[in-house]
Order: structure tokens, then C-alpha cells, then sequence
């Protein structure tokens, strides 16, 4: 007898459908056992750090702390971590993995880059390290992972997507002119730690979070900390220079704001004690106010140029600073009170702890300007 044709077409479908679901689990198998060998590889190799900042003026303003992240590269106990994180620590507290604790020394911070090089006391056995991937071959939407212990709460493992590449612009002083977006969640204690590809291999390093956003966090290209890694091997010190300003950079919609005199260029809102600038006479601002929640220090000079270069933005102020070393004369252009004027200064070597506490705390938010987001969500603090 003859099977209905809607009856055999119904079976084998049945069939068909059992046939592949094995398949489909077993696929789904394969990556959660992948990303749980993956944790097991890296989170041994990453560290949370408990760092206490030194205060010049104690009783005024008492010690602050702050959390992070870094990963180990070397058995021998070298770590990588931000700069943000470490820069005028009085004490870095690393926890292990396996629970110990230990203390830290800082070797090497590049703040221009905002990366720290870190090495632990001697191990019996030495320690885990996890390996150093190249960040010149990634592509937007391949896996991403952040390893870390947001709020010491342990150590965890978060996945996303690489969500975009693209340049540093408006990030505290002059990051790499690439930077890595991610949808990996990202909290205070994951700054400086690793972000990590599918074959378990170090991408980037986890530097901040857009303030007001969800699923956007950022990470330095590990190919920059290989950089500073080299320069510090071969000199033995990572050396930048330093004017001792710091401000931000106005947009246009700004400037029609006011009619007191402004123009394309760095706001010049502080001025360090003892700096190359503050012995110059560089001045900074006076007139607090707000604009649309963003604070301002105006009245003080402009940045308009740096031997020549313009500084109107944060791009040609990058461009500008990039090739100028510590002890090196350089003709600063400035704009006070709607005049040209025109300084020589000698740049010294930064100062540790010259980061602190104006441009960084111990929460990792910066404000990074992308297509879409409005001129005030772009405005950030920038020292040189």
C-alpha cells in the first residue's frame, strides 16, 4: 500500500531534523569547551591590582586608591598594565590568581601611551603567562574576551565582538593613533588587562569605557606595548617629555558661544607647579564654568602651534608632540587675550605621578568621540 505523499514528506523531515540536532549541539559543545579552556589558560596569567596613589599634601588631601588589571608576559614575573593605573602609586598590591598576594614594582611607564611595565618578586616555579598576539591582522567582528576581576569580586571571563578600529582622538594624553572597540563588558577592575582573541593569544590592552554608553569599551593594540616593551629593553627606561600643561580642545559650536576671544587649539586649563611651562609663564584660566555639563577653565593662553605644527585638534596635536624628546628646545605659539605670542621652552622628562590626580581616578571612563556622538561627548582633559 502506498504511503500518503504529506505523511512521508512529514516523516522525513522528523527524521532529518534529528539527524542534524546532534550536530548542532555538539558545535555548541565545542565553543563552550573552548572558551573554558580558554579561562583556565588566561586567568592564571592575569593579576588584580590594589594600588594606594601618593598625596604631596597629606592631611588636605589624604591617600586615594585604585583598581586594575595586568596580565603576565614573562615567568620571570614581568607584567603589563596601564599607565592610568599605576602612575604615582605609593604601593601596588597584586593579587594572584591562586589567591596570594604580593608586591609589585614599577620598571617602566610610558604615559604618552598609557602603558606600565610591572615585575613581580621571584617565583619557585616561575609563573603562568599568556602570549602576545598581533593586533595589525584584526578585523571588525571577529571574538574578543576580557579577562579581569572587576570590583575584586574575582576573577572572570567576558565575551563580545571587535566592534570597530579606529583613532584615539579625545582620549587622556596622546594614545596610539589606533584603538580597539569592543562589546566585551568592561568594569573598574578590568583596566589593564588583557584582551584576548579566539586562539587565547593578548590583542589588546583594556584601557576604559565610554562614559553613558553600554557595550562600548576600548583597548590599546598590543602591537604599541610590544613597542614600549623593545625601547625598554634596549634603554632600559622609557623617557617622554613634558611641558606641564593640560586643558582640552573646543569645538566650533563652542566658540561661537563666546564673544571672549577663542580659537581652534588647546584651552590651556592648568599649569603644573615647577613645569617648563609654569617657568615660562604659560598661564592658565581663570573663569570656571559649565557648557552643556562639561566643565571649562577659560581665560587663560591657547596652544595654536608646536615649532611650527599646529595644534587646532587633538589630531595635529599628536602629530606635533610625537616627534619631541625630553631636553629638546621647542617654539610654542600661544594665543593670550587675543594676542600672538611666541615662547622657547626646554622639555623636560614627565615626572611620575604627574598624571595624578587631574586625569585619572580610579574609575576607567573616558570620553571617546565617534560618528554619532555629540561634541561634548568628544571633550576630554589632554596633559603634555
Amino acid at each position: 500500500m502506498m504511503k500518503h505523499p504529506a505523511i512521508s514528506l512529514l516523516l522525513g523531515g522528523i527524521l532529518c531534523m534529528a539527524a542534524s540536532a546532534p550536530i548542532t549541539v555538539l558545535a555548541h559543545d565545542r565553543n563552550e569547551d573552548q572558551l573554558v579552556r580558554l579561562y583556565q589558560h588566561l586567568a592564571p596569567a592575569t593579576v588584580y591590582l590594589s594600588v594606594i596613589y601618593d598625596s604631596l599634601h597629606p592631611l588636605s588631601d589624604p591617600s586615594t586608591t585604585g583598581v586594575g588589571a595586568g596580565f603576565i608576559i614573562e615567568k620571570s614575573g614581568t607584567v603589563l598594565t596601564n599607565a592610568h593605573v599605576v602612575d604615582g602609586a605609593t604601593i601596588i598590591a597584586v593579587t594572584l590568581f591562586d589567591g596570594n598576594r604580593v608586591t609589585a614594582e614599577l620598571l617602566a611607564l610610558d604615559s604618552a601611551q598609557d602603558i606600565a611595565i610591572l615585575r613581580l618578586p621571584p617565583a619557585k616555579h616561575g609563573y603562568p603567562t599568556v602570549a602576545l598576539g598581533d593586533s595589525k591582522t584584526l578585523h571588525i567582528g571577529q571574538q574578543a574576551l576580557v579577562v579581569g576581576s572587576p570590583f575584586g569580586l574575582g576573577f572572570t571571563l567576558t565575551s563580545g565582538i571587535i566592534s570597530g578600529l579606529g583613532p584615539a582622538t579625545g582620549l587622556p594624553d596622546t594614545t596610539p593613533t589606533r584603538i580597539i572597540q569592543t562589546t566585551a563588558p568592561i568594569n573598574p577592575g578590568n583596566s589593564g588587562g588583557p584582551l584576548v582573541d579566539s586562539k587565547g593569544e593578548v590583542i589588546g590592552i583594556t584601557t576604559a569605557t565610554l562614559m553613558g554608553a553600554q557595550n562600548i569599551g576600548f583597548a590599546i593594540p598590543i602591537n604599541t606595548a610590544k613597542e614600549v616593551l623593545a625601547e625598554f629593553t634596549a634603554k632600559g627606561s622609557i623617557t617622554r617629555p613634558w611641558l606641564g600643561i593640560g586643558g582640552k580642545f573646543p569645538a566650533d559650536q563652542m566658540i561661537a558661544l563666546f564673544a571672549i576671544p577663542l580659537a581652534g587649539g588647546l584651552i590651556i586649563e592648568d599649569v603644573e607647579d615647577g613645569s617648563p611651562a609654569a617657568e615660562a609663564g604659560v598661564k592658565s584660566g581663570t573663569l570656571r564654568l559649565t557648557v552643556e555639563d562639561v566643565p571649562w577653565v577659560l581665560g587663560g593662553d591657547i596652544l595654536l602651534s608646536l615649532n611650527g605644527h599646529p595644534t587646532i585638534d587633538p589630531e595635529t596635536f599628536a602629530k606635533a608632540i610625537k616627534p619631541l624628546a625630553a631636553g629638546q628646545q621647542v617654539e610654542v605659539e600661544i594665543l593670550r587675550n587675543g594676542e600672538h605670542r611666541r615662547l622657547w621652552i626646554v622639555l623636560r622628562e614627565r615626572p611620575r605621578g604627574s598624571l595624578r590626580p587631574k586625569t585619572i581616578s580610579s574609575r576607567p571612563t573616558v570620553g571617546l568621540p565617534s560618528h554619532g556622538l555629540s561634541w561634548k561627548q568628544q571633550t576630554r582633559f589632554i596633559p603634555f
